[in-house]
């Protein structure tokens, strides 16, 4: 518990130091949840419930938080960590891959929610977000699993190869593919229908469709979106502590 507790010190201070990164987790789901909220004026259908436009970007750009941190500063962290040599240093250590996966696990996830945090503030306050008849557990739990989703996944994208600018490149590319097809940033409905055989294919876009179903009081059961991130999270876990790579 020492260890994971320097860890995360060790962790936060880094996060600081990479304030443009942190700016921009916090900065882009607040800029896309304006922006399309402004946009669309009426009603949205969302699997037969009319809902209001704020209801329909609210959890797109809560999970947006998400990806952000969890996808792409990982990712592209990892790579870094590994030009630097910090990860041979870990292993020099005597450090276990689960514990540093444990803290930078934990700095990330204090950072999303101090987003979704600003994210609930401007939605209620600028767009009248309701709270009513909404299920906080629900909608909550399925976007910490898909917070856990999406950092395995950018764990496991960070660790694909020991080169640096390889896995740079690599992490964002499959960063930048999520944010523009994965549903985060425009709704999936509305894209041609060759970039939404794509889109069927990514997790996160069915992560969206299940948070914004339960946010809006739907059945989170009555299609497959909820199966398809427990098991992309499953499959991704397995693979990113499988593969870390200290090299």
């Amino acid at each position: 518990m020492n260890t994971v507790n320097a860890l995360f010190e060790l962790e936060v201070k880094k996060l600081l130091r990479t304030w443009i990164i942190l700016g921009f987790g916090v900065v882009a789901p607040l800029f896309f949840l304006v922006m399309q909220t402004e946009i669309s004026n009426n009603s949205l259908e969302l699997y037969g419930m009319e809902i209001a436009p704020i209801d329909f970007t609210f959890p797109m750009f809560a999970f947006l938080s998400v990806v952000v941190l969890a996808i792409g500063n990982v990712g592209i962290g990892f790579s870094y960590m590994r030009s630097i040599y910090f990860f041979r240093r870990l292993r020099l250590a005597s450090v276990k891959s689960i514990q540093f996966i444990s803290a930078n696990f934990l700095v990330q996830l204090l950072c999303a929610i101090f987003t979704i945090v600003l994210l609930v503030v401007v939605a209620a306050t600028r767009y009248n977000l309701s709270f009513e008849g909404k299920s906080f557990l629900t909608f909550g739990s399925i976007l910490f699993l898909s917070f856990i989703m999406c950092y395995f996944i950018g764990v496991f994208i960070g660790n694909l190869t020991t080169d640096p600018k390889t896995s740079q490149t690599l992490s964002m590319a499959v960063y930048f593919v999520i944010i523009f097809l994965g549903g985060v940033t425009f709704p999936t409905e509305l894209m041609p229908s060759f970039m939404q055989n794509i889109a069927s294919i990514l997790p996160t876009t069915h992560a969206v469709k299940v948070l914004q179903i339960s946010w809006n009081g739907g059945d989170i059961w009555e299609s497959y979106h909820l199966l398809y991130v427990i098991g992309t999270t499953i499959i991704t876990g397995i693979l990113s502590i499988r593969f870390f790579k200290y090299d």
